[in-house]
């Protein structure tokens, strides 16, 4: 039987975590049902916070523990959720963060869920590994911790001795994949079956709002992501942008990955895509009329790269996500 401890603290995401445990009870009572004698449990799980005392989540409610980090020894499996908004307070407890890097060496698996990835980075557990969490905290994430591989499109990740999860609400997607992983592919599905959840998801690709990284100092680069905001439909190459920054073609790429994560040309892509996101969802434009607008003549390359950056068809999101 899986021992999981749950970990909980100040502007955590309530649902985070009973939603959590309401998917892995509700395994524990498929693998009842599914059981040949009837009595097999899939887990056994408590929420712990740092000092055993209650916390208040997100939403002002309070959540109550069965033990403090002190006292808890007996687990194979930690959960880190997610808080709201930025969790730079959060990784200010380098007691907790220790504890959870202590966790890991001593071989147990940790995962987080949403803005939890931080924690785990802190903690040194994704140096030079791959790492996901919420789309909208990826320039943060990357700038705090450089030597992560920070995959955002993907909704999960699994390195074996650790997971993460993407957005808000993956911690769904966690439980699900945790029952998978450590129980059976059928009663995953039972527990989805149950709780009516769509399975299909893959990717954070499609909810993602490319804003292009900003938090930076490096006035020529600012420079030219001002510009290409003006000119993105124009005919533009990295020498274009190079002598707009005023400096040498070598050293704008250098300098501008370093700023804001991304080669010039993908930065320029992703932007175009971006506006092209808005145009399907708040106008009646055609997807010819949406690719000259953008700055693209080729409607079937503008339709093989809108699915390669958002992970679906122009057509499907427009269908998704109009207003």
């Amino acid at each position: 039987m899986l021992k999981i401890t749950i970990l909980a603290y100040d502007n955590c995401l309530q649902s985070g975590i009973a939603g959590m445990l309401d998917l892995l009870t509700l395994a524990n009572w498929e693998q009842k049902r599914l059981s040949p004698d009837g009595k097999a449990l899939f887990c056994q799980t408590k929420v712990v916070t740092f000092d055993g005392e209650p916390v208040t989540s997100f939403n002002r409610q309070q959540i109550t523990a069965n033990s403090s980090l002190a006292e808890s020894e007996d687990m194979d499996l930690i959960i880190v959720p997610g808080v709201m908004g930025r969790p730079d307070r959060l990784l200010e407890q380098s007691e907790l963060v220790k504890w959870i890097g202590a966790q890991h060496q001593n071989e147990k698996v940790v995962a987080s869920a949403c803005s939890g990835a931080f924690l785990l980075a802190e903690a040194g557990i994704l140096k030079n590994r791959q790492a996901t969490t919420h789309w909208q905290l990826a320039d943060r994430f990357r700038q705090r911790f450089p030597k992560t591989d920070l995959q955002i499109n993907r909704l999960l990740v699994d390195g074996g001795d650790y997971l993460c999860a993407g957005g808000t609400g993956a911690h769904i997607d966690l439980a699900l994949y945790l029952i998978e992983k450590y129980g059976s592919k059928s009663l995953a599905r039972a527990c989805a079956r149950m709780m009516l959840i769509d399975t299909d998801r893959r990717d954070q690709a499609p909810f993602i709002r490319f804003k292009g990284c900003r938090e930076h100092i490096d006035e020529p680069i600012l420079k030219v992501q001002q510009w290409l905001d003006r000119y993105y439909r124009e005919k533009i190459s990295v020498r274009v942008m190079a002598k707009r920054s005023g400096l040498n073609e070598r050293t704008f790429l250098r300098r501008f990955k370093n700023a804001t994560g991304e080669a010039p040309l993908e930065y320029l892509q992703k932007m175009r895509i971006e506006k092209a996101k808005q145009l399907l969802t708040e106008t009646g434009k055609s997807l010819t009329e949406i690719t000259q607008a953008v700055g693209y003549v080729d409607l079937s390359s503008f339709r093989r790269l809108f699915r390669q950056v958002v992970g679906i068809s122009p057509t499907a999101y427009r269908q998704r996500f109009k207003d």
